[in-house]
């Protein structure tokens, strides 16, 4: 049995000072399934803290958290008539980024006599989704749309995290594309621009922010504020066994005792997130040379793994396979049954592990 452990109080605390820190409403982001916290306890908890609007990615993440008294606004942009459809089902707030979609979502509104919230969302550099910053006509003509109410204009910040100007520029298209609508006499809804690298950073906060990974305390970047990073596995130790030295452990004969030990046998492995960092996921030059340095510093000193069992320290033995891993309790009072506290990244465990909040 393993089961994922998430501290709602560090949850809870870590909102209160991203909030203080902002200055201004936060946006709760709750995609991926809550960052690996788990998006319904995630929902429910930032619910009992008062939060009225959250944000997902998609919405196949909205559809369990709508009708539950908070307003859940999609980040993505859908353009077919059944994306405009299953809005007016889900009765989610829907960003917006084409102006025939708009009209879709306008007609389909009026007809059923329902009226959509809707935000604008604006391309500033990160090529996903939204208007150009000079398609002010076409934004601006959707707040003239019937059944269509407009409660917020975004975009979203790709390189917050680094220090290359990128952010600025984003910044800049940002304002010189709500001028323009204001020049047309639009009264500017809910503005929001930073996640959760800009917040940290005390920039481009507007109306409001959105935060997701920082709510975890893992932030995506250096930050001086005291969060607390939530979320542990504890996975039972299924057996305990007295192997004698030169003993193969695991696949590939990667791991043979030099010693006579006391081996648990726990149940969690690779696809419960044990050893699955973040992968590579930028490929310029700088990076490439970053992570070529971290594999070299690998080669001459192997990292030590250990998990926790009655307050004691238990350094892996070997490689976790998929679904179990080996720990040396030799000196560690312990017994079959008990559970042995890892720590992994949320993301990377897996869905079907259960999340307690506690």
């Amino acid at each position: 049995m393993a089961r994922f452990i998430v501290e709602k109080s560090y949850i809870a605390e870590n909102y209160r000072l991203l909030r203080e820190h902002a200055g201004v409403p936060v946006i709760p982001v709750l995609k991926a399934n809550g960052y690996g916290l788990g998006a319904e306890g995630l929902f429910e908890l930032l619910k009992e803290e008062g939060v009225e609007l959250m944000a997902v990615s998609r919405m196949e993440e909205a559809q369990p958290l709508c009708g539950r008294g908070v307003e859940i606004l999609v980040l993505s942009c859908g353009r077919s008539e059944e994306y405009a459809k299953s809005v007016l089902e889900t009765g989610i707030t829907a960003a917006v980024d084409s102006l025939p979609f708009a009209k879709i979502l306008s007609a389909l509104a009026e007809a059923a006599g329902k009226t959509v919230r809707v935000h604008i969302k604006i391309d500033t550099g990160m090529g996903r989704f939204g208007f150009a910053p000079w398609e002010v006509k076409e934004m601006a003509e959707i707040f003239t749309l019937p059944n269509l109410q407009v409660c917020g204009i975004f975009t979203h910040c790709h390189s917050a995290f680094l220090e290359n100007g990128a952010l600025e520029e984003q910044q800049q298209f940002f304002e010189e594309a709500l001028a323009a609508l204001e020049a047309k006499g639009i009264e500017l809804p809910m503005r929001h621009m930073a996640n959760s690298s800009a917040v940290l950073k005390g920039v481009c906060t507007y109306d409001a922010v959105r935060i997701g990974s920082a709510l975890t305390g893992r932030a995506p970047m250096g930050t001086n504020l005291p969060l607390k990073r939530t979320g542990r596995l504890e996975a039972e130790i299924l057996a305990i066994r007295h192997l004698p030295a030169g003993s193969n452990l695991g696949y590939g004969s990667v791991c043979k005792l030099k010693k006579d030990t006391k081996v648990a046998i726990v149940a969690a492995g690779s696809a419960d997130g044990l050893l699955r960092g973040r992968e590579p996921d930028l490929f310029r030059f700088v990076d490439i040379c970053r992570y070529l340095y971290h594999d070299l510093l690998l080669f001459f000193k192997k990292p030590k793994y250990t998990g926790k069992v009655n307050g004691k320290s238990a350094p892996m033995l070997g490689r976790p396979a998929t679904t179990h891993s080996f720990y040396d309790v030799t000196d560690i009072p312990c017994q079959e049954g008990d559970m042995m506290v890892l720590d992994v990244v949320p993301m990377k465990v897996d869905a079907a592990v259960e999340r307690i909040y506690e």
